[in-house]
């Protein structure tokens, strides 16, 4: 069933120093060139999924979707890999939040609510497919300097407002005894307290886990929770028994050097004090005590290519021998103009040494993995080249553990 609900007619508030083009997200997709850095009057259905923000024409599926982005609007994750450096500087584009956007924004956030804990949907359970008027900039992007996941789009939107919304109700593609379009409630109990330093001081902007201790275990949805500037820590979750971590996610990186520690002060996950929970309860004034930070090790790192010249802007992390594909510190380092650059990782810890280039989507220069033991030396800087492969990938060698390496227990 498709509901047309009409948010306004014609915006009055698009920047009257730039004509504005009526057009088609096909004529744009056609020839983006050609409407670079002008302001549009299109009118757009919105698609996409995990990763991916984009608009189509919803009079002609088969013309190509352009990238769609505004304040908000676009996925709080994806990769986007440029050769190039920046290009050349944009118009500003002032988002008009009036009721016709925030209408709209409503009917994009607007979602089906699963009637039993634990379902979903990925990435999540969309109640409409809204198409609208709209207007806004168009960006073209030369090879190495387009838009979206891992530059797959030669050109963008950039929303400035809204002017007209419709919507298509989607509810009854879904099970109804399965989800609903008002949210269910389900039991909950609520356990809090405080991140507390070995300084004896509240650990502010802080990532803490929670486990079930049930056996089989109970689906926590969220499972995650950061500590506010007071230290403050606040979970939600089915009633039950839980264990209460830090750093347990994560390996310790300089931003959090510590071993993981769980509630209320052990490294031991066995040791743990299991925290229960009914329907309706808060279990208030947990403290969960951090021991001494890790001793750091820093290593100065120098990538080259086979004719000794330093590699710039190169990719360069540590991973633990224990947890290959987890990234010390969370996102990869870049070297400076002369190829260096320092990670820091721990005494006591062995390590894996990474280092890529990416040249473009189908071209990456790789360095194989170096393996740095806790219990001997380093000669600095450590030296790694690399070697120019075709395939856009290195081999699936980004996490493999070197010969030799014994994974830690």
């Amino acid at each position: 069933m498709l509901v047309e609900i009409v948010v306004g007619m014609k915006c009055p508030c698009v920047l009257a120093k730039e004509k504005v083009i009526a057009t088609t997200v096909c004529d744009v997709s056609k020839d983006p060139s050609a409407f670079d850095n002008k302001f549009v009057r299109l009118k757009a259905t919105l698609a996409g999924n995990f990763e991916m923000s984009l608009i189509v024409d919803p009079d002609n599926e088969h013309c190509r979707s352009l990238w769609f982005t505004y304040p908000g609007g676009a996925p709080a994750t994806y990769t986007s890999v440029s050769i190039g450096g920046p290009e050349p500087p944009r118009p500003s584009v002032q988002l008009n939040k009036d009721r016709k956007f925030l209408q709209f924004q409503r009917y994009v956030d607007a979602e089906m609510y699963p009637t039993h804990r634990g379902w979903g949907c990925t990435p999540r359970c969309v109640r409409y497919e809204v198409t609208a008027v709209m207007v806004g900039l168009v960006e073209f992007g030369k090879p190495g300097h387009q838009f979206g996941h891992m530059n797959a789009f030669p050109a963008q939107f950039v929303l400035q407002s809204i002017e007209q919304s419709s919507v298509k109700d989607l509810s009854a593609n879904y099970d109804a005894a399965n989800f609903a379009t008002k949210p269910t409630r389900f039991p909950t109990g609520y356990l809090s307290g405080t991140l507390i330093g070995p300084a004896g001081r509240p650990v502010p902007d802080a990532d803490l886990n929670i486990y079930s201790a049930n056996d089989p275990p109970i689906h926590i949805e969220e499972d995650s929770a950061t500590s506010d500037a007071r230290g403050r820590f606040k979970f939600s979750v089915p009633p039950g028994d839980y264990v209460i971590g830090f750093n347990t996610f994560w390996v310790p990186s300089p931003k959090n050097p510590f071993p993981p520690t769980y509630y209320p002060s052990t490294q031991q996950r066995s040791s743990a004090k299991i925290v229960s929970v009914a329907d309706n309860q808060h279990v208030r004034n947990l403290v969960l005590t951090l021991p001494q930070p890790l001793s750091p090790r820093r290593f100065r790192v120098k990538i080259l290519w086979p004719d000794g010249k330093p590699v710039g802007d190169a990719n360069v992390w540590l991973s633990q021998v224990s947890e290959p594909t987890a990234v010390v510190g969370i996102s990869v380092s870049h070297t400076g103009t002369d190829g260096t650059f320092d990670l820091i990782g721990f005494e006591g810890t062995d390590y894996i040494l990474h280092a890529s280039k990416y040249s473009g989507l189908a071209r990456v220069s790789c360095a194989p993995n170096a393996l740095i033991r806790a219990s001997e030396p380093v000669a600095l800087p450590i030296q790694l080249s690399l070697t120019i492969t075709d395939f856009g990938i290195c081999n699936n060698t980004d996490f493999e553990v070197p010969p030799g390496a014994t994974p830690q227990p």
